[in-house]
Protein backbone atom coordinates (compact mmCIF):
# COMPACT_ATOMS: atom_id res chain seq x y z
CA UNK A 1 0.00 0.00 0.00
CA UNK A 2 2.88 2.39 0.88
CA UNK A 3 3.82 2.10 -2.76
CA UNK A 4 0.73 2.75 -4.06
CA UNK A 5 0.49 5.58 -1.74
CA UNK A 6 3.89 7.06 -3.11
CA UNK A 7 2.68 6.70 -6.63
CA UNK A 8 -0.48 8.63 -5.82
CA UNK A 9 1.89 11.37 -4.29
CA UNK A 10 3.76 11.33 -7.20
CA UNK A 11 0.86 11.77 -10.14
CA UNK A 12 -0.44 14.54 -7.73
CA UNK A 13 2.67 16.59 -7.45
CA UNK A 14 2.96 16.33 -11.23
CA UNK A 15 -0.34 17.26 -12.10
CA UNK A 16 -0.17 20.64 -9.84
CA UNK A 17 3.30 21.04 -11.76
CA UNK A 18 1.74 20.72 -15.13
CA UNK A 19 -1.00 22.92 -13.68
CA UNK A 20 1.19 25.62 -12.30
CA UNK A 21 2.42 25.58 -16.02
CA UNK A 22 -0.57 25.95 -17.67
CA UNK A 23 -1.45 28.59 -15.16
CA UNK A 24 1.83 30.79 -16.19
CA UNK A 25 1.19 30.05 -19.67
CA UNK A 26 -2.60 31.02 -19.49
CA UNK A 27 -1.62 34.35 -17.69
CA UNK A 28 1.22 34.82 -19.89
CA UNK A 29 -1.22 34.25 -23.11
CA UNK A 30 -4.21 36.53 -21.75
CA UNK A 31 -1.43 39.49 -21.17
CA UNK A 32 -0.78 39.46 -24.76
CA UNK A 33 -4.65 39.14 -25.80
CA UNK A 34 -5.18 42.01 -23.61
CA UNK A 35 -2.65 44.47 -25.46
CA UNK A 36 -3.76 43.37 -28.58
CA UNK A 37 -6.92 44.37 -27.70
CA UNK A 38 -6.17 47.48 -26.27
CA UNK A 39 -3.97 47.99 -30.17
CA UNK A 40 -7.00 47.31 -32.41
CA UNK A 41 -9.41 49.41 -29.94
CA UNK A 42 -7.51 52.50 -29.06
CA UNK A 43 -6.09 52.41 -32.60
CA UNK A 44 -9.23 52.09 -34.26
CA UNK A 45 -10.37 55.25 -31.90
CA UNK A 46 -7.26 56.85 -32.81
CA UNK A 47 -8.06 56.48 -36.46
CA UNK A 48 -11.19 58.33 -35.88
CA UNK A 49 -9.86 60.93 -34.28
CA UNK A 50 -6.58 61.63 -35.70
CA UNK A 51 -6.41 59.73 -39.34
CA UNK A 52 -9.99 60.36 -40.94
CA UNK A 53 -10.64 63.36 -42.90
CA UNK A 54 -13.78 62.48 -43.73
CA UNK A 55 -14.70 62.91 -39.98
CA UNK A 56 -12.90 66.09 -39.97
CA UNK A 57 -15.05 67.38 -42.92
CA UNK A 58 -18.30 66.20 -41.10
CA UNK A 59 -17.16 68.02 -37.86
CA UNK A 60 -16.14 71.28 -40.20
CA UNK A 61 -17.78 73.61 -37.39
CA UNK A 62 -16.24 72.22 -34.35
CA UNK A 63 -12.48 72.79 -36.75
CA UNK A 64 -13.30 76.17 -37.89
CA UNK A 65 -14.54 77.20 -33.89
CA UNK A 66 -10.79 76.68 -33.29
CA UNK A 67 -9.53 80.55 -33.55
CA UNK A 68 -6.21 80.42 -34.94
CA UNK A 69 -7.15 77.57 -37.72
CA UNK A 70 -10.39 79.91 -38.54
CA UNK A 71 -8.25 82.64 -38.51
CA UNK A 72 -5.43 81.34 -41.21
CA UNK A 73 -8.70 80.36 -43.15
CA UNK A 74 -10.40 83.50 -43.26
CA UNK A 75 -7.03 85.74 -43.79
CA UNK A 76 -5.75 84.27 -47.00
CA UNK A 77 -9.07 83.99 -48.08
CA UNK A 78 -9.51 88.15 -46.86
CA UNK A 79 -6.10 88.73 -48.34
CA UNK A 80 -7.08 86.81 -51.65
CA UNK A 81 -10.26 88.65 -52.66
CA UNK A 82 -9.61 92.12 -50.75
CA UNK A 83 -8.71 93.87 -54.33
CA UNK A 84 -11.28 92.69 -56.52
CA UNK A 85 -13.73 93.25 -53.41
CA UNK A 86 -12.84 96.86 -53.00
CA UNK A 87 -12.34 96.81 -49.45
CA UNK A 88 -9.67 96.45 -46.98
CA UNK A 89 -9.08 92.89 -46.12
CA UNK A 90 -9.52 93.27 -42.51
CA UNK A 91 -13.59 94.14 -43.40
CA UNK A 92 -13.07 91.31 -45.49
CA UNK A 93 -12.04 89.35 -42.76
CA UNK A 94 -14.85 90.91 -40.58
CA UNK A 95 -17.28 89.74 -42.76
CA UNK A 96 -16.30 86.15 -43.28
CA UNK A 97 -16.11 85.63 -39.39
CA UNK A 98 -19.75 87.48 -39.02
CA UNK A 99 -20.83 84.62 -41.39
CA UNK A 100 -19.39 81.94 -39.76
CA UNK A 101 -20.59 83.39 -36.34
CA UNK A 102 -23.88 83.97 -37.52
CA UNK A 103 -26.62 81.34 -36.21
CA UNK A 104 -27.79 82.13 -39.84
CA UNK A 105 -25.50 81.26 -41.59
CA UNK A 106 -22.78 79.25 -39.69
CA UNK A 107 -23.99 76.07 -40.94
CA UNK A 108 -24.01 76.63 -44.66
CA UNK A 109 -20.26 78.68 -43.72
CA UNK A 110 -19.29 74.97 -42.82
CA UNK A 111 -20.74 73.34 -44.91
CA UNK A 112 -18.88 75.59 -47.82
CA UNK A 113 -15.76 75.03 -46.19
CA UNK A 114 -15.95 71.36 -44.89
CA UNK A 115 -14.29 70.03 -48.40
CA UNK A 116 -10.71 72.77 -47.23
CA UNK A 117 -10.84 71.30 -44.00
CA UNK A 118 -10.99 67.62 -44.99
CA UNK A 119 -8.17 68.23 -47.53
CA UNK A 120 -5.73 70.45 -45.03
CA UNK A 121 -6.25 67.01 -42.30
CA UNK A 122 -5.12 64.61 -45.39
CA UNK A 123 -2.52 66.80 -46.42
CA UNK A 124 -1.21 66.75 -42.95
CA UNK A 125 -0.84 62.96 -42.06
CA UNK A 126 -0.05 62.44 -45.92
CA UNK A 127 -2.85 60.89 -47.41
CA UNK A 128 -2.96 63.96 -50.00
CA UNK A 129 0.55 64.30 -51.19
CA UNK A 130 -1.34 67.58 -53.31
CA UNK A 131 -1.17 71.26 -51.88
CA UNK A 132 -4.13 72.27 -49.90
CA UNK A 133 -5.72 74.85 -52.45
CA UNK A 134 -9.04 77.07 -51.99
CA UNK A 135 -10.72 77.61 -55.62
CA UNK A 136 -12.61 80.74 -57.10
CA UNK A 137 -15.86 79.16 -56.75
CA UNK A 138 -14.99 77.98 -52.89
CA UNK A 139 -14.01 81.90 -52.63
CA UNK A 140 -17.37 83.09 -54.44
CA UNK A 141 -19.52 81.34 -51.89
CA UNK A 142 -17.48 82.11 -48.92
CA UNK A 143 -17.24 85.81 -49.59
CA UNK A 144 -20.46 85.79 -51.24
CA UNK A 145 -19.79 87.85 -54.57
CA UNK A 146 -19.32 87.32 -58.33
CA UNK A 147 -16.30 89.48 -58.10
CA UNK A 148 -13.84 87.31 -57.50
CA UNK A 149 -14.46 84.28 -59.64
CA UNK A 150 -11.94 85.14 -61.77
CA UNK A 151 -8.99 84.43 -59.50
CA UNK A 152 -6.70 82.07 -59.67
CA UNK A 153 -6.76 79.09 -56.60
CA UNK A 154 -4.90 79.87 -53.56
CA UNK A 155 -2.93 77.90 -51.67
CA UNK A 156 -3.67 77.20 -47.67
CA UNK A 157 0.07 76.41 -46.19
CA UNK A 158 -0.51 73.04 -44.79
CA UNK A 159 2.87 71.02 -43.53
CA UNK A 160 2.95 67.15 -43.90
CA UNK A 161 4.08 66.09 -40.65
CA UNK A 162 6.03 62.96 -41.26
CA UNK A 163 5.01 61.60 -37.74
CA UNK A 164 1.58 61.46 -38.45
CA UNK A 165 2.03 59.99 -42.03
CA UNK A 166 4.39 57.39 -40.80
CA UNK A 167 1.50 56.22 -38.02
CA UNK A 168 -1.39 56.53 -40.12
CA UNK A 169 -0.02 54.21 -42.69
CA UNK A 170 1.29 51.36 -39.04
CA UNK A 171 -2.45 51.54 -38.05
CA UNK A 172 -3.63 50.41 -41.31
CA UNK A 173 -2.71 47.21 -40.69
CA UNK A 174 -2.00 47.19 -37.32
CA UNK A 175 -5.28 47.35 -36.13
CA UNK A 176 -6.56 44.62 -38.47
CA UNK A 177 -3.90 42.31 -37.28
CA UNK A 178 -4.16 43.14 -33.15
CA UNK A 179 -7.66 42.38 -33.50
CA UNK A 180 -7.00 38.87 -34.88
CA UNK A 181 -4.28 38.29 -32.49
CA UNK A 182 -6.15 39.11 -29.61
CA UNK A 183 -9.29 36.63 -30.90
CA UNK A 184 -6.87 33.48 -30.97
CA UNK A 185 -4.76 34.57 -28.17
CA UNK A 186 -7.83 34.91 -26.02
CA UNK A 187 -9.05 31.41 -27.30
CA UNK A 188 -5.99 29.89 -26.60
CA UNK A 189 -5.72 31.40 -23.36
CA UNK A 190 -9.47 29.99 -22.37
CA UNK A 191 -8.67 26.72 -23.55
CA UNK A 192 -5.42 26.26 -21.25
CA UNK A 193 -6.70 27.49 -17.65
CA UNK A 194 -7.09 24.87 -15.52
CA UNK A 195 -9.50 27.08 -12.96
CA UNK A 196 -12.76 28.38 -13.92
CA UNK A 197 -12.51 30.70 -10.87
CA UNK A 198 -9.07 31.84 -11.39
CA UNK A 199 -10.14 32.48 -15.53
CA UNK A 200 -12.96 34.34 -14.46
CA UNK A 201 -11.17 36.95 -12.41
CA UNK A 202 -8.29 37.45 -14.75
CA UNK A 203 -10.58 38.29 -17.35
CA UNK A 204 -12.02 40.85 -14.97
CA UNK A 205 -8.90 42.26 -14.19
CA UNK A 206 -8.14 42.10 -18.19
CA UNK A 207 -10.89 44.13 -19.17
CA UNK A 208 -10.44 46.77 -16.38
CA UNK A 209 -7.09 47.27 -17.77
CA UNK A 210 -8.26 46.86 -20.82
CA UNK A 211 -10.79 49.99 -20.22
CA UNK A 212 -7.65 52.23 -19.09
CA UNK A 213 -5.55 51.42 -21.94
CA UNK A 214 -8.75 52.40 -24.30
CA UNK A 215 -8.96 55.77 -22.67
CA UNK A 216 -5.44 56.71 -23.02
CA UNK A 217 -5.08 55.58 -26.62
CA UNK A 218 -8.41 56.47 -27.96
CA UNK A 219 -8.40 60.05 -26.03
CA UNK A 220 -5.92 61.23 -24.29
CA UNK A 221 -3.08 60.52 -27.22
CA UNK A 222 -5.27 62.26 -29.67
CA UNK A 223 -5.66 65.25 -27.46
CA UNK A 224 -2.96 65.61 -25.72
CA UNK A 225 0.24 64.14 -27.84
CA UNK A 226 -0.36 63.80 -31.46
CA UNK A 227 -0.43 68.68 -31.51
CA UNK A 228 2.73 68.33 -29.88
CA UNK A 229 4.59 66.77 -33.42
CA UNK A 230 4.11 70.36 -34.71
CA UNK A 231 3.56 73.50 -33.80
CA UNK A 232 1.80 74.29 -36.86
CA UNK A 233 -2.32 75.34 -35.95
CA UNK A 234 -3.59 72.39 -38.38
CA UNK A 235 -1.67 70.16 -35.63
CA UNK A 236 -4.69 70.75 -33.59
CA UNK A 237 -7.37 69.04 -35.73
CA UNK A 238 -6.91 65.53 -33.96
CA UNK A 239 -7.49 67.40 -30.69
CA UNK A 240 -10.56 68.67 -31.50
CA UNK A 241 -11.43 65.56 -33.43
CA UNK A 242 -11.09 63.63 -29.92
CA UNK A 243 -13.66 65.60 -28.04
CA UNK A 244 -16.22 64.50 -30.74
CA UNK A 245 -15.22 60.62 -29.91
CA UNK A 246 -14.85 60.92 -26.31
CA UNK A 247 -18.97 59.98 -26.06
CA UNK A 248 -17.73 56.79 -27.48
CA UNK A 249 -14.80 56.16 -25.53
CA UNK A 250 -16.49 57.06 -22.63
CA UNK A 251 -19.25 54.73 -23.56
CA UNK A 252 -16.76 51.74 -23.93
CA UNK A 253 -15.02 52.19 -20.81
CA UNK A 254 -18.54 51.94 -19.14
CA UNK A 255 -19.32 48.75 -20.64
CA UNK A 256 -15.82 47.19 -20.12
CA UNK A 257 -16.03 48.33 -16.01
CA UNK A 258 -19.21 46.67 -15.76
CA UNK A 259 -18.03 43.50 -16.93
CA UNK A 260 -14.75 43.38 -15.59
CA UNK A 261 -16.21 44.44 -11.85
CA UNK A 262 -18.88 41.65 -12.36
CA UNK A 263 -16.67 39.20 -13.64
CA UNK A 264 -14.85 39.53 -10.42
CA UNK A 265 -17.87 39.50 -8.44
CA UNK A 266 -18.69 36.14 -10.11
CA UNK A 267 -15.01 34.69 -9.31
CA UNK A 268 -15.73 35.33 -5.96
CA UNK A 269 -18.75 33.81 -5.57
CA UNK A 270 -17.84 30.57 -8.03
CA UNK A 271 -14.53 30.28 -5.63
CA UNK A 272 -16.81 29.92 -2.48
CA UNK A 273 -18.96 27.51 -4.54
CA UNK A 274 -16.08 25.13 -5.45
CA UNK A 275 -14.75 25.52 -1.76
CA UNK A 276 -18.26 24.24 0.06
CA UNK A 277 -19.15 21.80 -2.77
CA UNK A 278 -15.09 20.30 -2.73
CA UNK A 279 -15.24 16.55 -0.87
CA UNK A 280 -13.53 15.88 1.85
CA UNK A 281 -10.09 13.27 1.17
CA UNK A 282 -10.79 10.19 3.32
CA UNK A 283 -8.09 8.54 2.07
CA UNK A 284 -5.25 9.00 4.73
CA UNK A 285 -8.50 8.36 7.59
CA UNK A 286 -8.96 5.45 5.81
CA UNK A 287 -5.25 4.49 5.61
CA UNK A 288 -4.48 4.87 9.54
CA UNK A 289 -7.91 2.95 10.33
CA UNK A 290 -6.78 -0.14 8.27
CA UNK A 291 -2.93 -0.43 9.83
CA UNK A 292 -4.28 0.61 13.26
Amino acid sequence: MSDTAALRARRRSQSARLGDVRRTLAGLLFGLAYLCASLAIGGWLLQRSAFSPDRSRDAADAVLADGPIRAQVVNLIADATAPQLGAPPAAVSAQINGLLTSPATAQAMSLEMASIIHDAHAHLIGQQKAPVQITADQMRNIVRSDAVSSLPPITLPVPEIGALSFIRQLLTWLVPAAAIAAVLLGIVALTTHPERSVLVRSLGFGLLLLAVLIALIGYVVPKFVVSTFSSNAWARIPALLANDTLPLVIALDVVLVGVGLALLIGSGLLRRRQRWSAPVSTYRYNEERRWG
